[in-house]
This record gives structure tokens, C-alpha cells and sequence, in this order.
């Protein structure tokens, strides 16, 4: 089922990122030069997410049920799935993808409207100082102290602790969102 998710995810994405790579060149121009192709990362996003969380699964376990129980005949299981079962699909990827474009765009637009990555670089100075003082030690007792088949729930353990110190503000990040800020 991974794999499936991935390879449609994968196929989606690229099925997107091909047609609007080639939009630009389908379109006649009286300029000479032609002006380089735009790629809609939105769309490319947009359909890897739907082919992989949405497409994916549904297809899986359709295909799956209409071996094992569907018409015996070849031709009557296309005619099944075309007929009876791609119409609605079409239709749940079209609202999907709107769905996801509009998502992706509105949080694109907050990114850039709270500065995430200059607050992301602002607050990770001090938080790599930090994880310098809390990490080395906590691996260290760690490997030192437990048995090798515990190490997992310890770290585990301590990187809760480590999330909790940095939501609470931390390591000069985290603490709220930007509302609060």
C-alpha cells in the first residue's frame, strides 16, 4: 500500500509538472525567444498529495475488491469501474484538488505574512545551543545506562521533554503562534 501511495504520488506529481512545464511552448508567440516555462508547484503539489493520499488508497483497495469480487469477465469489470465507478472519483479529485490548491495558496500567503523563515533563523542560534547542552548528555546516559533494546523509549522520553522546553519558548522559538507574538 506504501509503495502505491508513493509511485501515485510520484506519477501524479510528475503527470503535473509536465503539462506545466509545456504549457509555455504549446502557446504561439511573435517573439523570437521563448520565454522560459513556469512551473505551478501548487498544481504539482496538489496532485501528488491527492494521488497519494486520496487516489492511492481508494484505487488499492477498489481494484483489490473487484478481483476478488467483481464480474468474472474481463470486459464486464472494466465496464464496472468506467461506468459505475470513475465518474464519482472524477469528480472527488476535481473537489479535492481545488481543496488542496486553496489550502496550499492561503498557507503560502501566511508564510510569507509571518516571516516563518526569519523567525525560523532568528530562533535556531540559540536552540542549537541549547540541543548542545540537553542532547550529548541525554545520548550518553543513555547508551551508558540502559540496554540497548530501551534506548528507543528513553530518547523518545527525552524528546519530549525537549519539545516541551521548546513550545514553551525555549531556545528563542517556539512558544505560540503569531498571533501571540
Amino acid at each position: 500500500m506504501i509503495t502505491s501511495a508513493v509511485v501515485s504520488a510520484f506519477g501524479s506529481a510528475l503527470g503535473s509538472f509536465l503539462s506545466s512545464s509545456n504549457t509555455n511552448n504549446n502557446k504561439p508567440s511573435n517573439d523570437k525567444r521563448q520565454s522560459p516555462s513556469r512551473i505551478n508547484w501548487v498544481d504539482v503539489f496538489s496532485y501528488a498529495i491527492h494521488g497519494g493520499l486520496i487516489n492511492a488508497p481508494i484505487c488499492h483497495y477498489w481494484f483489490e475488491w473487484l478481483a476478488t469480487n467483481g464480474p468474472s469477465s474481463n470486459t464486464s469489470s472494466v465496464l464496472v469501474d468506467q461506468l459505475v465507478v470513475q465518474p464519482p472519483l472524477l469528480v472527488l479529485m476535481f473537489v479535492c484538488l481545488d481543496i488542496l490548491r486553496a489550502n496550499i495558496r492561503a498557507s503560502i500567503g501566511q508564510f510569507r505574512e509571518a516571516n516563518v523563515v526569519g523567525k525560523a533563523l532568528s530562533a535556531a542560534g540559540p536552540a542549537v545551543v541549547d540541543s548542545w547542552r540537553f542532547w550529548p548528555f541525554a545520548v550518553y546516559f543513555t547508551f551508558k545506562y540502559l540496554k540497548k533494546k530501551h534506548y528507543t523509549v528513553a530518547l523518545n522520553l527525552c524528546s519530549v521533554a525537549w519539545t516541551a522546553y521548546l513550545a514553551k519558548g525555549g531556545g528563542g522559538g517556539g512558544g505560540g503562534d503569531a498571533a501571540s507574538n
